[in-house]
């Protein structure tokens, strides 16, 4: 690279902090705003970003944020991830009693009709089988599209 086309390249970037420094620069949060997690400050960054480019000047979003606005955002974060815990927990219970529903079925089947009619054990094994296989595939493609989604 020649010394002109740096010269010009320090020169754009000088240009562009200014710019940035006149419309306020997003990567530089209030106060206010550096305690949020992660997440919000992407949402938040993207937003001004958004409005950085359909207007040059500051957002009306920023100049009215302050830390009642923040305090409600974070509550709102910590109950979602209160319930998102809620439910994951309700689902293992459910699979835990579904699991255990099918083994009480599978030994009480085993044992009283293995002795008396072995066909009829043996049709009945044979539909649990099939339904044990297409439940399980089916929460295999549904666990597949929730990590495809995501």
């Amino acid at each position: 690279m020649s010394e002109q086309e740096s010269e010009s390249n320090k020169e754009l970037d000088t240009e562009k902090d200014n710019q940035d420094n006149e419309n306020g620069n997003i990567e530089k949060f209030p106060e206010e705003l550096e305690n949020l997690p992660p997440q919000m400050k992407r949402e938040i960054r993207t937003i001004l970003s958004m409005s950085r480019l359909s207007s040059p000047s500051s957002s009306p979003i920023l100049e009215k944020i302050n830390q009642q606005h923040i305090t409600k955002i974070l509550d709102s974060v910590e109950k979602d991830s209160e319930r998102s815990f809620i439910d994951i927990r309700e689902a293992r219970i459910y699979n835990f009693i579904a699991v255990c529903i099918f083994v009480f079925v599978f030994v009480f089947l085993t044992v009283f009709l293995v002795n008396k009619d072995v066909v009829v054990y043996q049709d009945i094994l044979r539909i649990l089988i099939i339904f044990g296989g297409g439940f399980g595939s089916g929460l295999g493609f549904k666990t597949f599209l929730d990590r495809k989604n995501k």
